[in-house]
């Protein structure tokens, strides 16, 4: 087998199970050994590894592997097509300009007896149409004629490719649709365009008899979905968009570009009837593909919740009756399976509530908490809250190296970022070199505040086993929630593969920064599991097995309470 196919099966497999460090030394491998042979191989196959790359939104490497090939003279039209675009998503700019033009003309020169250089150099024009489209959104401070200057950049190279063949690149002509969009919301004149409702009705048009005809392709969805929201019609978009982000072929990449549209171009956000719908329902589906990343912050997941509890209400105009009427069918938008899953994201949501950043003031934080109902823990603690952290966050050992309990303060920045509370006691301790566990007890008066502060909240419900790291070779995915260098609270989802338990322990590949210790771990049904602790680029495997690996490490809730249990009552 050619090497080269070698490369291409190894870098699947770590893709797989999204193994960042597997997949980097691969494309480190390949580099060298495309700098130092002159062995002839399929060109195919390096188009492949690098969409491979771009599928989960590993740009860095994707461009590594781009310059080499390009450098040693083995590249395609397609390959400096996707090398650029690996710029542009990094947004290096100016580089990814000069190499998407150079394509350009190239192609261009061959475009007549070249259908694959022509079709390469309509999606070059796109990706400079994107620069200039991100020029106009993320240069908040220019000047009302440099926003106009990059806006009508954008517009002509999307316009130029959408009327060379309009019923192929509708991707080019919904980007049209929204930079004029975009344009009207914010005053800038575009008389000498065409109007975007009409473009949106046609694209919307064409897609809908492909999608009939069964010929419609994933990003057809997409682009018809667009379509909608720029016609005002929500609950087709809805519609739309649920099937779209159902398609097993939708990756990463996509799903993020998508999503990255709504929020910056046509400012979608948790305010409006379309943004609580169709936002949570594409970041939810973007967790379930492998190497997806969100981060979502504190102001965001108060804008969730807050939809959440307004669903209904939102629906009114839209969603269907029940047959009896007695209620919405919500899932009649969305679709079963959809509804499902945008239910399971505002679940996610909602189990940031509970979770405390823990300081020696208010301003930034050294860990995590999070509170649980006392009977979790023991039934004689019945509905009393209390707080779960690591020992070496807070610990009244004089042998730990964090906060003793009467440094310690406590905030809610979910519940109220105002609101401070105290440790009146320690219930429960055990050092960093065993369960790393302290579980605190509020004084009276804080109790009460705490009681009516999470009053109209669900607290964590305790899963009864720990989840299987694999089922059918399907890995299973852990949540973190914290307050990564002790900032803001976030929920951050990236390469949350399971990779072992063995009682008191549960190694994943979560990433958590400093200021995550103490946070509650969660399994795919957002049931709490552990408490998350540590983390190592060298951390020995469990059950026996040898050698280490880069994993993070938890203690399984279950563990600690059956400790806890052994508290002399």
């Amino acid at each position: 087998m050619a090497p080269l196919k070698q490369y291409l099966i190894q870098l699947v497999e770590a893709l797989k199970t999204f193994d960042k460090t597997g997949a980097v030394a691969v494309v480190e491998e390949l580099i060298a050994w495309l700098t130092y042979t002159n062995e002839p191989f399929d060109v195919d196959d390096a188009e492949t590894i690098m969409q491979q790359l771009r599928s989960k939104r590993m740009f860095v490497s994707m461009m590594k592997v781009g310059d080499a090939l390009i450098q040693t003279g083995k590249e395609s039209f397609k390959i400096r097509k996707l090398y650029g675009q690996s710029l542009v998503d990094q947004n290096i700019f100016t580089a990814a300009t000069a190499i998407l033009s150079g394509l350009i003309h190239d192609a261009e020169k061959v475009s007549h007896v070249d259908a694959n250089a022509k079709s390469e150099a309509n999606e070059a024009k796109g990706l400079l149409g994107r620069i200039f489209k991100q020029l106009y959104i993320n240069r908040v401070h220019d000047s009302i004629e440099k926003k106009t200057y990059n806006l009508k950049g954008a517009i002509d190279h999307y316009l130029e490719v959408y009327n060379s063949e309009s019923q192929t690149y509708t991707w080019h002509g919904i980007n049209v649709v929204a930079l004029l969009h975009s344009a009207k919301r914010n005053g800038i004149d575009t008389y000498s365009y065409p109007d975007f409702t009409s473009i949106a009705k046609t694209i919307l048009d064409t897609i809908a008899t492909r999608f009939y005809k069964q010929e419609a392709l994933a990003w057809d969805l997409a682009v018809a979905a667009e379509a909608c929201v720029a016609l005002g019609r929500t609950k087709e978009a809805v519609e739309w968009f649920s099937v779209y982000a159902r398609m097993p072929l939708v990756n990463a990449f996509e799903l993020a570009g998508t999503l990255r549209q709504l929020e910056t171009v046509w400012n979608l956000n948790m305010n409006s009837a379309a943004g609580s719908l169709i936002l949570p329902l594409l970041r939810s589906e973007l967790l379930k593909r492998e190497g997806g990343t969100l981060t979502i912050s504190f102001d965001e997941l108060q804008k969730q919740k807050s939809s959440e509890i307004a669903t209904t209400e939102v629906y009114n105009s839209l969603a269907v009756k029940t047959p009896d009427q007695s209620g919405l069918r919500l899932e009649k938008v969305f679709g079963d399976d959809s509804f499902k899953t945008y239910k399971w994201y505002m679940r996610g949501a909602s189990r940031c509530l509970p979770v405390a950043r823990i300081g020696r003031d208010s301003s930034k934080g050294a860990g995590t908490g999070f509170l649980l109902k006392g009977q979790e823990l023991h039934h004689n603690l019945n509905d009393e809250l209390v707080l779960v952290t690591n020992a070496h966050v807070v610990s009244d050992d004089p042998h730990e190296k964090g906060l003793r309990p009467h440094e310690a303060v406590i905030i809610f920045e979910a519940l109220d970022r105002d609101e401070e509370f105290k440790v009146g006691e320690i219930l429960f301790t055990s050092s960093s070199w065993e369960l790393d566990a302290t579980i605190i007890r509020f004084t009276p008066l804080d109790q009460q505040r705490l009681q009516k502060l999470t009053s109209g909240i669900d607290h964590y419900p305790v899963a009864k086993t720990l989840p299987l790291p694999a089922s059918n070779g399907v890995a299973e995915r852990v949540y973190v929630i914290g307050h990564p260098y002790g900032g803001t609270l976030q929920l951050s989802f990236q390469d949350n593969i399971l990779l072992d338990c063995e009682d008191p322990r549960l190694h994943y590949r979560t990433p958590t920064e400093g200021g995550s210790s103490g946070s509650p771990v969660f399994n795919q049904q957002w049931e709490l599991i552990g408490l998350h602790h540590a983390g190592s680029v060298e951390m020995s495997c469990l059950n026996g097995k040898p050698g280490t690996y880069n994993a993070n490490e938890g203690i399984a809730i279950q563990t600690i309470r059956r400790k806890f249990a052994e508290k002399d009552w």
